[in-house]
């Protein structure tokens, strides 16, 4: 009679199990796999279970008081967790809750915590808390469920992260084809290729795009997430879709026309759409629209960052070029007088006739032309002389505005332009020596090679702004091209 028993027990036990076990093969083919496990987990234990991630974040909870705040692990608590992880041993009793750890090769990828304050599920600190029990007991199948569901949690989270580091690699695969040129013999078929790759990842690559390029102006990106997960916040703030890489320390986003600039019919507007909102007297209400997505990026990442915009194209095949012009804009943020937070392409005024690689190598010639010994004696003494002509020439030669501007008084800024005469040769007075160097400076922004110091353009005491600033040169490898050192050139009159 008394094996009859046990026998009867043991069945309804491994009927419970096979339930629970389908359940939670349920629950992982949901939209919320971990509040799905939590639930299941939760109604066979009638005890509150909370899901976090490996830093405490809750991810779901089923039971308990379900809409109060949960109590997280202390720090001793999840070292405790780390050890027994690497120990191999099984969920562990901390006060009112026991904790079990999912986790691969000794790294936790998140952690079950059921609250039970009766102590029904384990006797004490890290001991068996199924020792002397009886097969088919209650506690001995609470800790077994525990345990499924704990292993059941560890296949999903591994899983979740695979997919993730899968569709990062391949949105960053993406990204530098399709800002590499399309071969001419093969373009149609390419951008075929070009639009099914980005289609798995849900983007629609066929729509307009512009290409932005985005560097914190302390060369620091704010600490506490990925980038692709700040970018991923600017997106969702903008409702814009895009596909973004990391090249140093240079976002590069291939983006979709935000939410607040496409019609009724979807259509892009402007001035994302660049028809008659970027130029003559829609310029100053186009850089107001602007702000609106700079706002976004400085919001989020803490900072103002610089923000180089590409121009508008119509086509996957166009994006090449869409991307050279945001690493140029990029570049007039963050070498220019000036310094601007964010710059459109077609707001670059003389910049635009430096928009090939060939015709920024022949600047750099002109540059070291022109301004060759200037830069030379900046590079040695950090004098800033060709930021002072650069400022000076652009206040028309005002002395009083490019003395406020760079925050000196006038006697040295006397002394400056007469070291600038002296050591380059040229006369300020001539007005063509005047327009051709004021060319020259503009020109030296975009050169390529660069020929500004790594620092960028001097403050207004005459030294550099503080590193990181700089735009190096990169292709779509991401590799960084060194500035040319600074050559003297001959002098001009």
């Amino acid at each position: 009679m008394g094996d009859h028993r046990t026998r009867d027990g043991i069945e309804a036990a491994l009927a419970r199990d096979h339930r629970f076990q389908a359940a939670l093969g349920r629950a992982l083919v949901t939209d919320l796999p971990e509040r799905g496990l939590a639930e299941v987990l939760h109604e066979h234990l009638g005890l509150g279970v909370t899901v976090e991630d490996p830093f405490g974040r809750v991810l779901a909870r089923a039971g308990g008081d379900g809409d109060g705040p949960s109590p997280r692990l202390t720090r001793s608590q999840r070292d405790r967790l780390v050890a027994a992880v690497r120990r191999g041993s099984g969920p562990l009793r901390m006060g009112e809750r026991l904790a079990s750890v999912a986790a691969s090769h000794g790294n936790v990828l998140g952690v079950i915590v059921v609250v039970d304050p009766q102590g029904t599920l384990g006797p004490a600190d890290e001991s068996d808390p199924t020792a002397d029990e009886p097969l088919g007991s209650l506690r001995v199948g609470a800790v077994h469920a525990l345990g499924l569901a704990t292993s059941a949690l560890t296949l999903h989270l591994l899983h979740r992260r695979h997919l993730a580091r899968t569709e990062l690699r391949l949105r960053h695969d993406l990204v530098e084809t399709v800002l590499l040129e399309c071969p001419p013999d093969d373009l149609e078929a390419e951008v075929d290729r070009r639009v099914g790759r980005a289609s798995t990842l849900d983007h629609d690559l066929t729509g307009p795009h512009r290409v932005l390029a985005v560097r914190p102006r302390h060369g620091r990106w704010p600490e506490g997430g990925t980038v692709g997960d700040l970018m991923e916040h600017v997106a969702r703030r903008l409702e814009m879709s895009f596909l973004g890489t990391l090249q140093g320390q240079t976002a590069v986003l291939v983006c979709g026309t935000p939410g607040p600039w496409r019609d009724a019919e979807g259509a892009a507007t402007p001035p994302w759409s660049d028809r008659g909102g970027g130029h003559g007297g829609g310029r100053n209400g186009s850089e107001v629209a602007w702000q609106v997505v700079h706002d976004a990026f400085s919001e989020v990442l803490q900072d103002a960052p610089a923000i180089g915009v590409g121009g508008f194209v119509e086509r996957p095949e166009h994006l090449p070029r869409s991307y050279r012009e945001a690493m140029q804009a990029l570049a007039v943020c963050t070498r220019g007088a000036d310094r601007r937070d964010l710059v459109p392409f077609e707001h670059l005024g003389i910049y635009r006739l430096l928009a090939t690689t060939e015709s920024r190598r022949e600047a750099t010639a002109f540059v070291e032309d022109w301004l060759g010994a200037l830069l030379a004696y900046d590079a040695e003494r950090h004098a800033g002389l060709v930021h002072t002509l650069g400022v000076y020439l652009d206040k028309g030669g005002n002395y009083d505005a490019t003395a406020a501007a760079l925050h000196i008084h006038r006697s040295t800024l006397r002394y400056r332009l007469g070291r600038i005469r002296e050591l380059s040769g040229h006369d300020l007075a001539d007005v063509e020596t005047r327009l051709t160097l004021h060319v020259a400076v503009r020109a030296a922004v975009v050169a390529e090679p660069a020929v500004l110091p790594a620092g960028g353009p001097p403050d207004a005491g005459g030294g550099t702004v503080p590193p990181g600033t700089s735009a190096p040169s990169t292709g779509p490898s991401g590799a960084v091209r060194p500035p040319a050192a600074a050559r003297p050139g001959p002098a001009r009159r």
